[in-house]
Parts: C-alpha cells; structure tokens; sequence
C-alpha cells in the first residue's frame, strides 16, 4: 500500500499523514474488525487487572510483616513502577492488534500476550516515558504535552521494528515532531470520541474504542509501515 511508511522516512518526514484520511479508514476498519478489537482490550484490561491484584497481594504481605517500613517503600514508589514496567508487554501488544489490522496482516486478540520476551526493553521504555513526560508537566506543562504526542508510537517500534527503547522514543518524537500539530489533533479527536461514547450511557464505547484503535493503527503504519519494507 502506498500510504506505508518507513523508520528511515517516519524519522526524516518524509510520510504522508492525513487526520481525516485515517479516522474514515479507521472507521471502516473498526467495524469489520470489532470482535477481535474488542477482545483485544478486554484481554488486556484482564491482565493488567491480574498484575495490579498479584501486586497488591504482594503489598500487603510487606506491610503486613516486621519490615513494615520497607513494605510502605514499596507501596509509594516500587509498586508504580513495577506495574508501569510489567503492563507495558501487553499495552504493546493491543497496540499491534490494531497496527497489523491496519496493515492487513493475520492477527487474533491473543496477541496482547505475545511480547513478554521483550519486557526489559519495554518496561524501561515505559519507565523513561512516564518520567520524561511527568518532568515535563511539572517544569511548565508545554513540555509534558509535547512528550506525551511525541512518544505515543515508541512502544510498538520496539516490538515492531526491534528498536532499543531509547532508539524507539527518538525515533517516535523525531518522527512526530515533523507533523506534531497534527497527531496533537489526533489525540484530541480520540478524547472527543472517547468521551463522546462514555456520554451515551457507554453504549457508544462499543463503536468508540474499536475506532479510537484502529485509527491508531492506521496513523502508525502512515509513519512507520511494517519490518519488511526496511529490509
């Protein structure tokens, strides 16, 4: 498909991304590709609900014990971090759900599970992204914004194209930056919709959150393409 990108030309510019282009194709999409969409997200919110409990139990059990000082340590600040790194396989692997749909490439819903063999690098991406982008919030919020749009593809390029974190974050900031304006008007096109289906009594989240993913996957592989178009 023509509208593919590349790592080399997401990073240099040199793609061609269109707001309306991608929500109409992520509309359709969605729509042919609900079910494994759906089960996708469900299979993610299940697994992280999993590790958030495992965690919690874990918690408790410090606290519980004569270390109580150093299970509240845990608590406040191992804790967020350990979920931040041990989520971070399956958010990348819903993310590839609906990239590889945009690209149309096999896939099923239990492909949320398939990247725990990358969690190192995954995780320390994650970790970079959520420290990075809440330093930038709290220095004059302007930063945090700009992070928070130019980080959003960094996650599956490490899967994708076997990019190392930091390789994947900059590839993804130096790739948006070139078109920040409009991928910021994505993100705040996905929250109206988003917040547009949670208004009709949720009912319209069944049609929002299969958009608001295939259109992501779309807007993914206008920048990036897919690992055999670099070779």
């Amino acid at each position: 498909m023509e509208e593919f990108g590349s790592v080399e030309k997401g990073i240099a510019g040199d793609y061609s991304f269109s707001l309306g282009e991608a929500l109409s194709e992520g509309w359709q999409l969605s729509l042919s590709n609900m079910g494994t969409i759906w089960l996708s997200f469900i299979l993610y919110a299940l697994g992280a609900s999993a590790i958030m409990l495992i965690l919690a139990a874990l918690m408790w059990g410090s606290i519980s014990s004569a270390a109580g000082l150093s299970g509240m340590l845990f608590l406040v600040i191992l804790a967020p971090i350990a979920v931040i790194v041990i989520v971070a396989p399956l958010m990348a692997g819903s993310m590839m759900v609906s990239i590889k749909i945009a690209r149309g490439e096999k896939t099923s819903a239990t492909e949320v599970f398939s990247y725990f063999d990358k969690i190192v690098p995954l995780g320390l991406a994650m970790f970079l992204l959520y420290f990075l982008v809440s330093i930038g919030f709290y220095l004059l919020l302007i930063p945090g914004i700009y992070l928070s749009v130019a980080y959003m593809m960094a996650l599956p390029l490490i899967v994708d194209h076997n990019l190392g974190p930091w390789q994947a974050m900059e590839a993804s900031r130096k790739a948006i930056t070139k078109n920040w304006f409009a991928f910021f008007g994505l993100l705040l096109v996905m929250m109206v919709i988003y917040v547009a289906g949670s208004l009709l009594f949720l009912i319209g989240l069944i049609f929002a959150l299969p958009w608001i993913f295939a259109t992501y996957g779309v807007a993914y592989r206008q920048v990036f393409g897919a690992p055999t178009q670099n070779t």
